[in-house]
């Protein structure tokens, strides 16, 4: 049986010097977008989340019955927040009056508000629950930012999508490394499909995802991590061996 086909995606654009021409299909729990800075992996996502509407290209929330969310050719824009779609920016953003846990709730539907207590556990944000976010550290917002989005993602029974961009860079390796176990497992459970942007290789081979190789606007090779990523695996290893340091 073939995999069910959660966002298919084609998109022409152009920004700045940079002309996208990429095309794609999410079939995978997780997939991820891997590529360099400045190769349009945030603009792909802004594209799927409704916040920028690309010159030409169709996209569609590929589940029972499939949503389209852009068309231009048919005139077909949604809106953001209709979409089904939950977006974590690179940038943390939290309403400042509000907070960890409040800010974590909202967009949780009231019959569903055990999801935030268990987003609390997993994203170990629980001694944080009444903290305003003027007093977090950056790690702190961005663990916050993205737990928001992932609570709100789960209770859309399968139906969403949930985008990342560099979910937790800069954090420390091993909270971020146990982090992803957890979040990968949760989201698998939930049958909530993931699209994450990286330009770290071992993030993306700890995911274990689909993974889809970017540059310039355009996709170059989408497959299993093993396979897309083994020469940049190659020199990484190559780097470590010979003492060089690790680029996140």
């Amino acid at each position: 049986m073939s995999e069910p086909t959660h966002l298919s995606l084609t998109m022409q654009h152009r920004q700045g010097t940079l002309a996208f021409d990429a095309a794609f299909e999410l079939t995978r729990p997780w997939t991820v977008l891997f590529g360099p800075s400045g190769s349009g992996k945030t603009t792909v996502l802004r594209a799927i989340a409704g916040l920028m509407r690309p010159a030409t290209g169709r996209i569609v929330l590929g589940f029972a019955p499939a949503r389209v969310l852009f068309d231009r050719t048919e005139g077909i824009y949604m809106p953001a927040h209709r979409r089904g779609v939950r977006l974590a920016a690179q940038v943390a953003t939290l309403f400042p009056n509000m907070t960890v846990q409040e800010n974590i709730a909202y967009g949780v539907p009231p019959a569903a508000m055990e999801v935030v207590d268990e987003t609390l556990q997993r994203f170990h944000l629980e001694r944080l629950a009444e903290t305003m976010p003027w007093k977090l550290s950056g790690g702190e917002r961005q663990r916050t930012a993205v737990a928001r989005a992932a609570a709100s993602a789960t209770t859309l029974g399968g139906s969403g999508l949930l985008l990342l961009d560099e979910p937790f860079a800069g954090l420390d390796l091993r909270l971020r490394d146990d982090l992803l176990r957890d979040l990968r497992s949760w989201l698998a459970e939930t049958h909530t499909p993931v699209l994450s942007v990286t330009h770290d290789v071992g993030e993306a081979f700890q995911l274990g995802a689909e993974v889809i190789k970017f540059a310039d606007g355009r996709v170059l090779q989408q497959g299993p991590v093993e396979a897309v990523l083994a020469e940049e695996r190659e020199r990484l290893l190559d780097q470590l061996s010979g003492g060089g340091v690790r680029k996140a």
